[in-house]
């Protein structure tokens, strides 16, 4: 069955909802692409943007970009109701896809937890952290979200099943010894994928919160995270962490419930809540680069000077701010 045929199954109304989603969806993509792709390049343009809390935002940003890189194949989808791009797109786009999805919110932890860290005890932070060593903590938090995608990787496969009373040709992911029974390996996928990629790591960045909003109103710790910086730059980045996961929380929290209830419950959720679910988590991925530069002193200051050739403010190059609090030298051990 063609693609064009796939569509005459819709009515005007739906065919109207799929055009609203892939324009949508394309939007996020192109701003996303766009804006994570200069995230990037400024940090690795300007030597300014070579700190610890940068790498951190310089891997969501590139966990960002992997995932909108794969958005494309899912709008396909989506504009036409059928999968039409064949087996290997479906084990490439379920790879990446939740990869990058499991990386993001590890890494906004892993963040966040450098926050707290640099508020709660800023001279020590200070002392161990390195480029180096936050490189590889990224690194392997990359790794660590493959290998929690692994299941999935491999068993993702092109069936024709029923969705909404039509018959069509889907990307599942079907675990081995459940391939008999695919009803419940579905809701393992779904409960698996939720509760590791969201729900554990959005208590540990609550708890994080909570700790840091305890050493912030704290009179001897607020003192001693001002040591040597000014106390405007560490609020300014702790804001910027929040508002990354926020945002995370806001864009990708109705796709892991709409799983999560979908495994958990025999309540009967229309296909398109799931479409239009993950639309929005590309919308995350398009968001964080505005936090960025809106909130960043030092990001908006690159932009000014890539775009209007303006020089970076002297306050900016001798007192960094934010993420630059805790700047190391490459070959710092």
């Amino acid at each position: 069955m063609s693609a064009g045929t796939a569509s005459s199954y819709f009515s005007d109304g739906e065919k109207a909802l799929r055009n609203v989603l892939t324009a949508l969806g394309s939007t996020f993509t192109v701003v996303g692409i766009a804006g994570n792709l200069l995230v990037i390049f400024i940090i690795l343009r300007f030597p300014s943007m070579r700190t610890v809390s940068n790498v951190y935002l310089f891997s969501i940003a590139f966990s960002d970009l992997n995932l909108l890189m794969v958005a494309p194949i899912l709008i396909q989808f989506y504009r036409h109701g059928r999968w039409t791009l064949g087996p290997g797109s479906c084990e490439a786009e379920s790879c990446i896809k939740f990869t990058s999805m499991f990386a993001s919110f590890f890494l906004v932890s892993a963040f966040n937890l450098q926050r707290y860290r640099a508020i709660a005890r800023p001279i020590e932070t200070r002392q161990r952290q390195s480029l180096k060593r936050a490189a590889l903590v990224c690194f392997s938090i990359f790794l660590l979200a493959l290998v929690a995608n692994l299941p999935f990787c491999v068993t993702s496969y092109v069936v024709d099943e029923v969705v909404d009373n039509k018959n069509v040709s889907v990307c599942r992911y079907f675990w081995p010894d459940w391939s008999n029974i695919p009803e419940q390996s579905e809701r393992a996928h779904r409960l698996y994928l939720t509760s590791l990629g969201f729900l554990l790591p959005l208590c540990l960045n609550f708890t994080l919160y909570l700790l840091i909003i305890r050493k912030l109103h704290s009179q001897d710790a607020f003192r001693s995270a001002a040591v040597g910086k000014h106390v405007k730059d560490s609020t300014t980045v702790t804001k910027m962490a929040v508002m990354v996961t926020s945002s995370f929380v806001i864009c990708v929290g109705p796709f892991h419930m709409y799983n999560f209830v979908s495994a958990v419950s025999d309540i009967h959720i229309s296909e398109y809540v799931g479409m239009w679910t993950c639309v929005l988590t590309f919308g995350n991925s398009a968001l964080d680069p505005v936090i960025y530069a809106l909130m960043g002193t030092n990001f908006q200051g690159c932009l000014k000077q890539l775009f209007c050739r303006r020089p970076l403010p002297t306050d900016t190059q001798t007192h960094l701010n934010d993420s630059n609090v805790l700047r190391e030298n490459v070959s710092s051990p």
